[in-house]
């Protein structure tokens, strides 16, 4: 199972990578969870069931999304806090790396589909992830700050 979900990990890095974050590593480690006041997630449905979560603390995942629109050569919008525009961006970034992998897993020969992101920000969000079967869970590092990743699977008709 742990094969499956290292799938999640690579699209991580491939879709970060093709928006030009080149200065970025990724650890076998789970984001204190005090700090997280964002997270991305989407449901994932076929033949493995569960869900991916992308979480972070407000001021990572506002340099992250500045960060990206310079690359793309965007001038970000002087707009106060993390605003709509802010989410709607971190919502893609999840799309992205989720429907990566569900490319990558059909590669395998499982089937999968995901649902559109849900995105919810405030202090000191939890997750109740206990009922996972299997789960990674992993941290993006960079000059942004630092995003976690975590992929939990509750089960599997593999």
């Amino acid at each position: 199972m742990s094969d499956y979900l290292q799938q999640f990990t690579g699209a991580l890095r491939e879709v970060v990578r093709e928006i030009g974050f080149e200065d970025t590593s990724i650890s076998m480690e789970d984001i204190d969870p005090s700090t997280v006041e964002l997270v991305a997630s989407v449901g994932i449905t076929g033949d493995l069931h569960g869900f991916m979560m992308l979480r972070s603390d407000m001021q990572s995942a506002h340099n992250f999304v500045s960060k990206m629109l310079m690359n793309m050569g965007i001038e970000p919008e002087e707009e106060e806090g993390f605003g709509q525009f802010h989410k709607e961006a971190i919502g893609e970034i999840v799309n992205q790396v989720s429907g990566r992998s569900t490319m990558m897993l059909a590669d395998r020969n499982i089937d999968c589909n995901i649902t559109p992101p849900t995105i919810i920000s405030g202090n000191s969000i939890y997750s109740d992830i206990a009922s996972c079967e299997s789960s990674i869970s992993h941290i993006l590092r960079g000059n942004f700050g630092k995003i976690g990743l975590f992929v939990g699977i509750k089960n599997s008709s593999l």
